[in-house]
């Protein structure tokens, strides 16, 4: 059996929907389980109505709840055909919107809400969502059943970031997944929610639906986990910035993290561990374009896989040089430093130090926190704002002496005010200013890339 996961882009509206289940149709011979994400946008909105209520903010949520109603209801109006199937359907998502509002309701009038309460709301998408997919499966006569992810995705009571206990999921999905796919369903549930063992709702954070689909994957042994979104795959480059980027047909998981870390937006790699643990492979493919053979993830690199696999690239990045001021070896500097750091909830995307100075690379909201203040209690500081980085990777580099020099020296042509090389053993990062950062990744993709293809 195989696991299919349908992003928010995948399931936007009607007609996307209605592509899933042509999609899944020509899935049936493998048995797939199916997992889906919120309306695209959806999350986003209840984000919003969350922080309205917790303001008191009355007028500000309420247009939030009609956008939110309205996008649903033109879901299923143009979805479910059966006038009986659609009214039914209809009563259901009308019930679901009336708890969102009193749960919303109870957040307004309290002015304030907790982590528990925000993952009950937040669940809202995913629940909405499940049951609309489920009920067009059924009217385009796909042999379905909704499943409750709250009964299978159990987890530990970190709201917001829960962790699904495995013992726990195997033991729900052979039950309640299992025997579906054995009598030819395909079961539906919603992604990035679960549930404690006593019911409480959880949600499982950053790429959470993508660890739905690969811890269900790995419960139940599927032979491999789709990720269905809207891109082709794992690219030689960003698109945007090169029109020329080619498609993976493979990359390691170790190569998709790095890839994730500096600026693909595939995938959360953290979310896929899971699958990746087991050895099961997860395949990233297009609604958009079916016939696509996507790209693989595999555990480890492909016996015929090229030494590099894309050069990744992320803009809107600031640099500090922090520098002690008494240019003596002090070996509480640079612990002090990545303290202050931790205290403002900031994660260097890189760091390069030496005896007296240190190089931070952060993102650009830095400048909006007190940083620099705490800094500059104790060191000299320098800040660069609007820089890019540009990030080679490719299991090659770790293995070939020549890849890293050939890399190095492509670098080098671009004047980097710093270069990162050994931190992770698949990549070669480095800092250029902004300005210069797509004239920069185009020609490392050039000489990298498409060379090899012609």
């Amino acid at each position: 059996m195989i696991v299919m996961k349908f992003g928010g882009t995948s399931v936007a509206d009607a007609a996307r929907i209605r592509a899933v289940a042509e999609i899944v149709r020509g899935r049936l011979p493998r048995r797939p389980v199916v997992v889906v994400s919120a309306l695209a946008g959806v999350t986003d909105l209840l984000v919003r109505a969350i922080a309205a209520a917790k303001e008191g903010e009355r007028d500000a949520l309420e247009p939030i709840l009609a956008d939110l109603g309205r996008r649903h209801r033109w879901a299923v109006s143009g979805c479910v055909e059966d006038a009986g199937r659609r009214h039914d359907l209809g009563l259901e998502v009308d019930a679901l919107f009336e708890d969102l509002r009193q749960l919303l309701r109870s957040v307004r009038i309290l002015g304030e809400g907790t982590p528990r309460s925000s993952d009950a709301l937040l669940a809202f998408g995913e629940i909405l969502s499940s049951r609309i997919v489920a009920a067009a499966f059924s009217d385009r006569g796909l042999p379905s059943r909704l499943v409750d992810a709250k009964e299978v995705m159990i987890t530990d009571a970190s709201f917001g970031r829960a962790e699904p206990i495995a013992d726990e999921v195997a033991a729900r999905g052979k039950r309640l997944l299992a025997p579906a796919v054995a009598a030819g369903e395909v079961p539906i549930l919603g992604g990035f929610f679960g549930a404690t063992r006593e019911g409480r709702t959880t949600t499982l954070g950053r790429g959470g639906s993508d660890t739905s689909a690969a811890v269900i994957g790995a419960a139940l042994g599927a032979s491999e986990i789709e990720i269905w979104t809207d891109v082709d795959g794992v690219m030689t480059a960003d698109p945007r910035r090169v029109p020329s980027a080619r498609r993976r047909a493979s990359v390691s998981f170790a190569e998709a993290a790095e890839l994730a870390y500096y600026g693909a937006k595939v995938l959360h790699p953290a979310s896929i561990a899971p699958a990746v643990r087991c050895r099961i492979p997860v395949r990233v493919l297009n609604t958009l374009r079916p016939e696509g053979e996507g790209t693989v993830i595999l555990s480890e690199v492909a016996a015929d896989a090229p030494a590099l696999a894309s050069v990744a690239s992320r803009d809107g990045v600031t640099a500090f040089r922090v520098a002690s001021r008494t240019l003596r070896v002090d070996p509480g500097f640079l612990p002090r430093v990545l303290a202050a750091v931790d205290e403002e909830a900031l994660v260097p995307d890189l760091v390069v130090s030496s005896e007296v100075a240190v190089t931070l690379v952060l993102p650009a909201r830095v400048r909006n926190t007190t940083l620099a203040a705490r800094l500059t209690a104790f060191a000299e500081i320098e800040v660069r704002d609007q820089r890019g980085i540009v990030c080679v990777v490719g299991h090659g580099l770790a293995q070939e002496g020549a890849a890293r020099g050939r890399v190095l020296a492509a670098l080098a042509a671009w004047d980097p005010e710093m270069v990162a090389l050994g931190g992770s053993a698949t990549s070669v990062a480095a800092l250029v200013p902004e300005s210069r950062l797509d004239a920069c990744v185009r020609a490392i993709h050039r000489e990298f890339f498409e060379v090899t293809a012609a």
